[in-house]
């Protein structure tokens, strides 16, 4: 029997099996059901800190940080969004209050991105990155690694022999 082919080369619709349980695959009864455990329930402190976000009505999308310092930014953005502080207005001022809190409580090198739409690609330290969502906007808290500067030798200092 050969079938009958459209314009384009491909089957009718109306060519389907008319049975389809020759289309599906048997299970062998010979292999056993796969028992799943059940996963173990998250710590006491990730519980604490997925309550307090539904409470604040903020979305954790990615961390890399301690749970107290993922808290404590959450519990600060949200105080920041919520103010009515007419100096802090705009999401960069947010972003740099946020930021100077982070640098006097947890050392230099911290950066906060805040915004409505935007791109990232960043290096982070270890246990310093937070992406999270409030209301509308968007943070990024993340810190770099601070290496101290090597002054390059002088030339006055270097001998330079003419042969």
């Amino acid at each position: 029997m050969e079938r009958q082919r459209s314009y384009n080369g491909r089957r009718n619709i109306d060519e389907r099996p008319k049975n389809l349980s020759q289309c599906r695959l048997q299970r062998s009864s010979s292999l056993p059901p796969v028992a799943r455990a059940p996963p173990p329930p998250p710590p006491p402190n990730q519980l604490k800190l997925a309550a307090m976000a539904i409470d604040l009505n903020v979305r954790l999308r990615s961390a890399d940080m301690p749970l107290a310092m993922q808290e404590r930014a959450i519990r600060r953005a949200r105080a920041l969004v919520d103010a009515n502080n007419p100096g802090i207005t705009k999401p960069t001022q947010v972003a740099m209050c946020l930021k100077k809190e982070f640098d006097a409580l947890y050392g230099p090198a911290w950066h906060c991105i805040v915004g409505k739409s935007f791109g990232s690609f960043v290096t982070h330290s270890g246990g310093g990155f937070l992406y999270f969502s409030v209301d509308k906007l968007c943070f990024l808290l993340f810190k770099t690694e601070v290496r101290p500067l090597v002054k390059p030798p002088s030339l006055h200092r270097l001998k330079i022999n003419n042969a």
